[in-house]
């Protein structure tokens, strides 16, 4: 004989009675029904409960239609209200993107018053700009015009010295006789010269305080006064001449130079000091006009301005 299980008990069942609600086999006793009882129950059996399913079914009676209906409801809004719940803080976040939005609309406003401001400002200073470069201009064309303009006065003053000759190293006294050391000077170095080929002579001031006035001799004829200068600086090169050679006291060292401009003395102590550095062996003058030489076979340079420094090389 089949045997089961009692579904209250769980003990071992051979008969027992059927509840059609659970679906389960259980002892008479534990469903709650005398054996004789339940026989008796004919084509009932077929809907006959247990003791326990007719207590659920009595504490919760079965829900309308309508109840049914309305808890189904409540049941989807309470889902749909468990769905909707993390909108609120998406809300919240919406709101505050807005304030920051708004927040950064005005700075972006406040900003771009900035930008024009300072858009604004360039165009101001770029006008400013163009106007600074066309007087730029305009001062390197003066600036090139007063450069030609000092160079050609500065040449008609050399001109007007051509005629000149500087000598340096004379002691001064009073009642000195200009005259008289000019032919001594003229006699030792073999040129002498008379008064009659002598326009004047004279001293004139010194930048140099704490040397003697040069005395300027301004020579009738230009020959005379080259030749002059030449006789001069060939009679040094053997011996130097000095105050004592034309009877004047002292040993000091006497210069016959051609006349220079204040730019022409400048020009030649910047071309003597250029002409150090880069090895040039001669600078002399000669007319009144500056030249150097780094050797016995390179080419003679003429300088006429500081440009012409870049010469030397």
């Amino acid at each position: 004989m089949d045997t089961s299980k009692c579904g209250a008990c769980d003990a071992e069942l051979s008969d027992g009675a059927h509840c059609t609600s659970c679906n389960q086999e259980l002892h008479f006793h534990c469903a709650g029904v005398t054996e004789a009882g339940y026989r008796r129950l004919g084509d009932r059996k077929l809907t006959w409960r247990c003791s326990k399913c007719k207590l659920a079914s009595t504490t919760q009676p079965p829900l309308s239609p309508r109840i049914e209906s309305e808890s189904l409801i409540l049941k989807e809004i309470r889902a749909l209200a468990d769905k909707l719940a993390p909108l609120e803080c998406l809300r919240d976040e919406i709101t505050e993107l807005r304030s920051e939005f708004a927040f950064l609309k005005s700075s972006i406003s406040e900003t771009n018053k900035e930008l024009k401001d300072f858009n604004g400002k360039i165009k101001d200073i770029e006008a400013r700009l163009m106007h600074v470069e066309k007087v730029q201009e305009q001062v390197g064309v003066m600036q090139s015009r007063l450069d030609r303009l000092e160079e050609e006065n500065d040449a008609k003053e050399q001109w007007a010295r051509m005629n000149n000759v500087e000598i340096k190293g004379l002691p001064q006294s009073s009642n000195e006789n200009l005259f008289n050391m000019l032919d001594k000077i003229g006699t030792n170095i073999g040129y002498p010269v008379s008064k009659a080929q002598i326009n004047f002579v004279t001293r004139v001031p010194s930048r140099d305080k704490d040397h003697t006035k040069p005395i300027i001799v301004c020579f009738c004829s230009r020959y005379v006064k080259e030749d002059f200068i030449a006789a001069a600086r060939i009679a040094r090169k053997d011996t130097p001449l000095t105050t004592g050679l034309i009877g004047l006291p002292g040993n000091q060292r006497i210069f016959v130079n051609d006349h220079l401009t204040l730019h022409n003395k400048a020009l030649l102590s910047k071309t003597k000091k250029a002409a150090a550095e880069m090895d040039f062996r001669y600078v002399w003058v000669k007319h009144c006009k500056i030249h150097a030489r780094k050797s016995d076979t390179s080419p003679i340079i003429v300088l006429k301005s500081e440009k012409d420094l870049t010469k030397l090389k």
